[in-house]
C-alpha cells in the first residue's frame, strides 16, 4: 500500500477498450464500484457495457447509451458481485458481451490478449477503490 490517499476513481485502457472505474454512492440505499467499459465508436467515446457493483442491487448494463438492456445480478448463484464481473473479464467473455451490446465492429477489433494482459492492473484497481471506500 502507498502513503497516496486513495482515489475513488481509475481507467485501464487495454486493446481496444478501456475500463473506467469509479466508486458510486449517489444511489438511494446502495453504494459500489461501478465498471464502465468504454471505446471509441465512431469518434465518441461510448460507454458499451457497464457493471454496476453494488451491495444491494447489483446489475449490469448492455449497451447503457444506447438500448440499455439491464440485467440484475442473483447475488445467491453469484455470491460477491465485483468477484462475479471480474471473473467475466477474465474469462474472456467480453467480446461476446461487446457484440450482444450492439458493437460489432469494437467487438470485432478487439485485442483479447492485451485485455488478459491488463487484467491484473484492473483487478488491483477495483480492488483498491472498493477497500478504500468500504474499508
Amino acid at each position: 500500500m502507498s502513503d497516496e490517499p486513495a482515489t475513488d476513481q481509475a481507467r485501464v485502457d487495454a486493446g481496444g477498450i478501456a475500463f473506467a472505474m469509479r466508486y458510486r454512492d449517489d444511489i438511494a440505499g446502495d453504494e459500489g464500484l461501478c465498471i464502465e467499459v468504454r471505446a471509441d465508436v465512431e469518434g465518441q467515446d461510448t460507454e458499451l457495457l457497464r457493471f454496476d457493483c453494488f451491495r444491494v442491487a447489483p446489475h449490469y448494463h448492455y449497451g447503457p447509451e444506447a438500448d440499455d438492456e439491464r440485467l440484475m445480478l442473483d447475488l445467491t448463484a453469484a455470491g460477491d458481485s465485483l468477484d462475479w464481473t471480474l471473473n467475466v473479464f477474465e474469462r474472456g467473455r467480453l467480446r461476446s458481451m461487446i457484440e450482444r451490446a450492439g458493437y460489432e465492429s469494437v467487438a470485432f477489433g478487439l485485442n483479447e490478449h492485451e485485455v488478459a494482459e491488463a487484467m491484473p492492473r484492473v483487478v488491483n484497481a477495483a480492488r483498491e477503490i472498493v477497500e478504500g471506500r468500504q474499508g
